[in-house]
């Protein structure tokens, strides 16, 4: 795949959790791995802690993290969704080297996103999706 095709992917992803920040949540996103102010502190440190993890290159780890979260924390759901929007917003914004190093795609970021969305009782629109 071509470098402009790689940042047309990149670019898109952002894109679609750009509108999904507006649309699900009524927030703003202006860069990639932009935090989506997030209102409970104990979602404020844990999505300090993922991010930590993604700079470390423990990926999947963090990724499994955030599912453990999103199913068992008793945060309500658009605080759940704007955890889940900002880790793959901020994941995507990470070089295609990176994520090969960490075993991991873009388009398991964008099925990563669907699947974490929905077990935030919100969907990704038909218009929206990528995959």
């Amino acid at each position: 795949m071509y470098y402009y095709e790689k940042d047309y992917i990149m670019r898109l992803i952002h894109g679609v959790a750009q509108v999904l920040a507006k649309l699900l949540l009524g927030k703003e996103m202006e860069q990639e791995g932009e935090l989506i102010v997030l209102r409970d502190q104990r979602a404020k440190d844990e999505h300090d802690i993922l991010r930590r993890m993604i700079d470390e290159g423990q990926v999947n780890q963090a990724e499994e993290k955030l599912f453990d979260l999103l199913e068992y924390a008793a945060w309500d759901d658009r605080e759940k969704a704007s955890l889940a929007i900002a880790f793959y917003d901020y994941l995507n914004s990470r070089d295609d080297a990176f994520l090969a190093a960490a075993d991991f795609s873009r388009d398991e970021i964008i099925t990563g996103m669907e699947d974490a969305l929905k077990l935030a009782n919100m969907e990704i629109p038909e218009y929206l999706r990528l995959g």
